[in-house]
């Protein structure tokens, strides 16, 4: 009895804790490789759950229209199925987004550690972070398609109002546990890799095993709405699939989910029976396994994380001498050579630069994987008369070129600028040209001889040879482009967010975009029927070369080099105003 009230303060305290630590990690994970500010993290933030809602809303508007005129004769979980499966797959984009904050990180820990703080405070509050953070995602992605499947399937079961709202929440319950599962599997494998392998060695594995789980999402993803007869053929046959007790329906974990959802509804089958089952069990393992390889990992995380990371490994004498050579020939200006080492070794060395680039390769891999897919293995559609298929590199290196721009942008340690103030030269286009210099020759030259190589199996060396000197001068064009007018050096200047206003021109990119590489797929197949015409071509690649040259240095020319982005002005006056 004496021990009872002494211990509720302390309850009480360390549930005040809770709830702090709990908004704080919650706050923190809408700050990672896409969204790093707080004052465009509210704006982003409402503009992607609104247009995950639309997007699973109109999916579902697509899946069910069929019943304005069609019972439901027991077969609409077909769709929930699909609609599980489009579900799982955003939400382990967004999941996967989250990877490197997933556990509190160094700046985190250095804040917390002075602090009369437990273990299982910390460890709690960041599950309950995971909780709010999966219900917020869940119900906006289902806000829409909720409405959607209860106006469409439920009048065909009931007329009840009472149904309708049990409809909408078999809906929303069965839809949070499938982006429940796919958070913590994520979570799981993040903390038994860490578990497993020594901190060096995970942090060389975390940024691949991401990389390939994003590319493999977004091909899924794509697959979905790009290519949707690559999964059409096998939701066609489900009917079938479950009078024969095919074992996919107990293997492939969205069809778990929609079982959990007709058995919500009160549907009495036994094979819908026993995917709830296991869908309540999966949840239950994957939270019990992430909270036994998160328990063993976080202690060991938390030692480590506080332990000063060791310096690169440096290369032999000689592959250093060659390189040092091979540098000072491309690169004869002392300019050009800094900015390309303190390019090339921050993105080799910053895990957070190297995964904002990864984000975009993942999306080039999966839209090259898609259509490949989607050609079947036919060799007609795999020659060059194939439009889409001569631009599936410009695709990826497009995208490559984005990726660099992006992680160039995210200044490493601003402070750290001020040996390129203190040592800047009148020569300020030598910075810019070694930039594009060490992207040409570090990123474009190797993927269009990956390119060649690939194609040379298929095609003959003349039309392989032209194919990828057509994609490496319209990528080095678009290199000139798109860096014309940098005024930075990479990774030291504070950048100001939202700039690129992505969230309101995401559709006009989009647009032009579809319409440049088909315009660039069409060009170079007459150019492959009629090679002669790429002398022509060549001639007006070097004019536009020229013409980004001009630009570039009548810009470098007119202003120092910025270390500091400024802001928008607040206040715009009108020409001719006082």
């Amino acid at each position: 009895m004496t021990g009872g009230p002494a211990r509720n303060p302390d309850l009480r305290f360390e549930i005040g804790q809770f709830g702090r630590l709990t908004g704080h990690f919650f706050g923190r994970l809408f700050r990672n490789d896409v969204i790093d500010f707080e004052d465009q993290m509210k704006e982003r933030l409402f503009a992607v759950l609104a247009l995950l809602a639309v997007l699973v809303g109109w999916c579902s508007e697509l899946l069910l229209f069929k019943y304005n005129f069609l019972p439901d004769a027991g077969l609409s979980w077909q769709e929930k199925g699909f609609l599980m499966t489009l579900l799982m797959v955003l939400f382990g984009i967004v999941s996967l987004l989250e990877w490197d904050i997933l556990f509190p990180d160094r700046q985190d820990f250095l804040n917390l550690a002075p602090l009369p703080l437990r273990l299982r405070t910390v460890f709690a509050a960041k599950l309950g972070s995971f909780v709010l953070f999966i219900g917020l995602f869940s119900a906006a992605m289902n806000s829409l398609s909720s409405a959607v499947f209860t106006i469409y399937l439920a009048p065909w079961r009931s007329g009840s109002v009472l149904f309708l709202l049990r409809h909408a929440g078999a809906h929303l319950v069965s839809a949070f546990a499938a982006c429940f599962f796919v958070f913590f599997a994520c979570v799981f494998i993040q903390s038994l890799l860490m578990a497993l392998f020594p901190a060096r060695l995970f942090r060389r594995l975390s940024p691949p095993v991401r990389s390939v789980l994003i590319t493999a999402c977004v091909f899924l993803l794509l697959a979905l709405f790009a290519q949707p007869g690559l999964v059409s053929r096998s939701f066609h046959s489900l009917g079938a699939l479950k009078d024969g007790g095919d074992p996919l329906l107990y293997r492939f974990p969205p069809f778990w989910f929609s079982g959990l959802y007709e058995t919500l509804l009160g549907t009495h089958d036994p094979v819908f029976s026993a995917q709830a089952r296991t869908a309540g069990w999966s949840l239950v393992f994957s939270l019990g396994a992430f909270v036994l390889a998160g328990g063993l990992s976080y202690r060991r995380h938390v030692v480590r994380t506080l332990e000063s990371r060791k310096s690169l490994r440096k290369r032999g004498g000689f592959w250093r001498g060659m390189a040092a050579g091979l540098q000072g020939l491309i690169m004869p200006a002392p300019e050009e050579r800094a900015v390309s080492l303190f390019f090339s070794r921050t993105l080799r060395a910053s895990p957070r630069h190297r995964m904002t680039l990864g984000y975009y390769l993942a999306a080039g891999a999966g839209l090259v994987a898609v259509f490949v897919a989607g050609t079947g293995g036919h060799a007609e559609k795999l020659g060059p008369a194939n439009a889409g298929l001569l631009v599936q590199p410009l695709l990826l290196s497009f995208l490559m070129l984005a990726g660099l721009k992006a992680a160039a942008n995210i200044p490493v340690e601003p402070d750290a600028n001020w040996i390129f103030r203190t040592t800047e030269t009148p020569r300020r286009s030598k910075y810019l040209s070694g930039l594009k210099k060490t992207i040409f020759a570090r990123w474009l030259l190797p993927l269009f001889a990956f390119v060649l190589a690939v194609h040379l199996v298929f095609w003959d060396p003349r039309t392989a040879f032209a194919h990828a000197v057509f994609g490496l001068t319209v990528s080095g064009l678009a290199l000139g482009a798109l860096f014309s007018g940098y005024r930075k050096v990479p990774f030291a200047c504070a950048c100001v967010p939202g700039k690129a206003r992505l969230q309101t021109r995401v559709i006009l990119y989009v647009v032009l975009a579809v319409v440049f590489f088909s315009a660039c797929g069409a060009a170079e197949r007459r150019l492959l029927e009629r090679p002669a015409g790429f002398l022509y071509f060549y001639a007006l690649a070097a004019a536009l070369w020229g013409l980004l040259r001009l630009k570039e240095g009548r810009l470098l020319r007119s202003g120092p080099l910025l270390y500091e982005e400024e802001p928008e002005p607040a206040l715009v006056v009108f020409p001719g105003a006082p």
